[in-house]
């Protein structure tokens, strides 16, 4: 059996976006969730969630931890 495991980090996503005479640059809170197979990355989530997390916010973090860690358990497929 391989061995799996998840990193959960927080991280700040920059995106750049065209303000018609200039450009704005954007930043959103999220947590990164990575897969790892045997030492390899092999998948990525990012959750965002914003200055002041909803509590829908809250659940889809919650969702996606526990699809994260069924999969680091070997019991579902990559989120």
């Amino acid at each position: 059996m391989s061995e799996r495991a998840v990193h959960v980090a927080v991280q700040l996503r920059q995106v750049t976006v065209d303000a018609g005479d200039r450009e704005v640059s954007l930043s959103y809170p999220g947590i990164l969730l990575t897969g790892y197979e045997d030492g390899e990355q092999v998948w990525e989530r990012w959750v965002p969630f914003g200055e002041d997390p909803s509590e829908e916010d809250d659940e889809r973090l919650i969702e996606e931890l526990h699809r994260a860690l069924l999969w680091r358990q070997g019991q579902a497929p990559p989120p």
